[in-house]
C-alpha cells in the first residue's frame, strides 16, 4: 500500500520536493504506529499457563505477588499438584475479581492427575508366592540378583507366611521393600503345621531356614538340660534368638 502512495504522489521525471518531504513524513508515521502497535501486542499478549510451573514473569503479568509465588513453590515441592481454581485462590490469596480477570489464562494438571490415578487402581497386585524372577525385576530397585534371593528364601521357606519375611532377603533396603508391596500382595500363604521343638533332633532343627546347627545344638543342650522347654523364656540364654527370631521361628514351632 505504501508503495502505490509512492507511485500515486510521485509521478515519474515530475518530482515535487514539497510533497515528496510530506509524504515521507506521513509513511514514517504510518511506519512508525505498526510497529508500535505490533511491538505493544507482542509484550501485552498473555498466554494461557500451567499454573504449578508459574515463571517470575508470568506472575509479574498476571498481577501475582512474588510472596504467592513462593507459596506454590512450595506447595509444588512437597510433591503436590494445583488441580483447581479453590487451590489456587488459597495459595495466592487472589480476591474473586482479581480471580476472575486472570482466569482465562490459568490451566490446571487437573486431567493429567486424573489419568495417574486412574492407572493406579487399574495396577493389579500380583501374588508374591507365585512371582517369577522376571515379574520382580519389574520392581525399581530389584536386579537379577535381588530377584533370584527372593525366591531362593521363598523355596527354602515354602513360601512366604508373612511380609515382614522379605525383611530377610539380605540387602534389600527399605525403599525396595516398599515398591515391591505397590506391585504385589501376600494372600496365598502355605498352611504351616508347627512342629513341637521338645520333638526335633538337631538335624531336623537345622531343616528350618532360621535355624543353624550352632543355634541348634545350644537348642537341644538347654532343652537336655531342662527336660522340657515351656516358651522361648527357657531359651533366654541363647543370644542368638533375638526377637526377630523369635517371632519367626514361632510361625513354625511350638512348644507342645
Amino acid at each position: 500500500m505504501l508503495a502505490h502512495l509512492a507511485v500515486t504522489f510521485f509521478p515519474k521525471g515530475n518530482p515535487n520536493t514539497n510533497a515528496t518531504l510530506v509524504l515521507d513524513s506521513i509513511t514514517q508515521q504510518q511506519l512508525n504506529a505498526l510497529v508500535a502497535s505490533k511491538q505493544a501486542v507482542n509484550k501485552d499478549t498473555i498466554y494461557p499457563i500451567n499454573t504449578n510451573y508459574i515463571t517470575d514473569f508470568k506472575a509479574y503479568q498476571l498481577g501475582i505477588s512474588m510472596d504467592a509465588v513462593y507459596r506454590i513453590r512450595a506447595y509444588r515441592k512437597s510433591g503436590k499438584y494445583i488441580n483447581s481454581e479453590k487451590t489456587f485462590q488459597q495459595l495466592t490469596q487472589l480476591s474473586e475479581t482479581e480471580i476472575a480477570q486472570i482466569r482465562p489464562y490459568l490451566k490446571w494438571t487437573k486431567s493429567i492427575l486424573t489419568k495417574t490415578q486412574k492407572l493406579k487402581k487399574k495396577r493389579i497386585k500380583k501374588e508374591l508366592n507365585a512371582a517369577i524372577p522376571k515379574d520382580l525385576q519389574l520392581v525399581y530397585g530389584i536386579g537379577e540378583v535381588f530377584a533370584n534371593r527372593i525366591i531362593s528364601i521363598r523355596n527354602q521357606l515354602g513360601g512366604f507366611v508373612i511380609k515382614d519375611q522379605i525383611n530377610d532377603v539380605w540387602g534389600l533396603s527399605p525403599e525396595t521393600q516398599q515398591r515391591l508391596w505397590e506391585h504385589f500382595k501376600l494372600d496365598s500363604i502355605p498352611v504351616i503345621k508347627k512342629q513341637n521343638i521338645n520333638s526335633l533332633t538337631i538335624a531336623q532343627l537345622t531343616q528350618n531356614y532360621y535355624v543353624n546347627t550352632s543355634l541348634a545344638s545350644k537348642i537341644v543342650a538347654i532343652r537336655t538340660q531342662k527336660e522340657h522347654l515351656t516358651s522361648w523364656k527357657d531359651l533366654i540364654a541363647i543370644q542368638q534368638l533375638d526377637s526377630v527370631k523369635k517371632a519367626r521361628l514361632s510361625l513354625y514351632l511350638s512348644f507342645e
